[in-house]
């Protein structure tokens, strides 16, 4: 467990707290919508109400993370947003494609729903025109991939962020200055199996100890590109829903954890391990932990 000797910034964007040293806020949670086929919104609702209940029951904050795949798809999503979410509570927008992206952009200015957006994500591949259009409507916050596809260790995560690994003329903490984007996450980029996948935990002690931001992963990728699990029966999701720890354990602050279906298992989960975390640093390091963390909820 750890604490850091630099600085630690607490983000907040609407009822959401990112970031501070470990066991001072809870772990905040990204759940996917929309990964595969077309938007079934009547399943969407359920879902975000079973979410948002166990973030209220277990003070692990909730994020929906609103995956887009195609041009038909942005107007109804991005109504279906502001008919559902609570206007306290900021959301994501997962897009792959840069047109998409960009197209996505001027919708969500249109529909006053920039100053709640998460864009998920900035990353080395990103296009000159995405970079305007960031620029010209900028999202409350985004999250900055630190891959690397010529050093995949903390330190190549370090070098896409601060210089861009020289493969483009800036790192990605100019591109977010230069797009007026103030609100930051450093996501540290988990990897397929075989490719250094573990360094996606190991970077978030250093990400956290050599610039003090909210720093976090999607390491459930990894485990759904682990073929070697389908020999074991039933394995598959546990060892998906459990990898999520790791993060909090290292001192992480977010995990992008999948499929929203997953929320049942994985909030008290997170819960467990945020208690185990914030009991730990309260009495070795004097962090106290911010009203509503799990710990203020289960034991008063």
């Amino acid at each position: 467990m750890f604490s850091f000797t630099q600085p630690q910034k607490a983000i907040q964007l609407g009822d959401v707290i990112f970031g501070g040293q470990p066991g001072e806020h809870a772990t905040v949670l990204f759940g996917g919508l929309f990964f595969k086929g077309a938007p079934d919104y009547e399943f969407a609702a359920n879902e975000l109400t079973t979410m948002y209940n166990l973030s209220s029951q277990t003070g692990i904050p909730a994020i929906p993370d609103f995956f887009i795949k195609k041009e038909e798809y942005i107007n109804d999503i991005l109504d279906f947003i502001k008919k559902t979410i609570p206007p306290n509570k900021p959301f994501s927008i997962d897009i792959i494609e840069p047109a998409l992206k960009i197209q996505t952009l001027h919708k969500l200015h249109d529909k006053k729903l920039l100053n709640r957006t998460i864009y998920n994500s900035i990353h080395i591949g990103v296009t000159e025109q995405e970079q305007e259009t960031l620029a010209q409507y900028p999202p409350a916050m985004a999250i900055l991939v630190a891959f690397n596809p010529k050093d995949t260790s903390p330190d190549g995560k370090i070098e896409v962020l601060e210089n861009g690994a020289h493969l483009r003329e800036n790192g990605l903490f100019d591109v977010a200055k230069q797009c007026n984007i103030e609100k930051i996450l450093i996501d540290t980029a988990a990897l397929a199996p075989g490719q250094n996948s573990g360094a996606a935990i190991s970077a978030l002690p250093v990400i956290k100890e050599e610039y003090g931001l909210p720093s976090g992963c999607a390491i459930h990728n990894v485990v759904e590109k682990s073929s070697w699990l389908n020999t074991f029966s039933g394995s598959r999701d546990i060892v998906d829903i459990a990898s999520n720890l790791n993060i909090p354990l290292f001192g992480g602050d977010f995990a992008l954890y999948g499929p929203m279906q997953h929320a049942p298992k994985l909030f008290p989960l997170i819960a467990w391990q945020d208690i185990l975390v914030a009991e730990y640093a309260e009495q070795y390091f004097g962090i106290t932990p911010a009203p509503g963390h799990p710990r203020r909820i289960f034991y008063p």
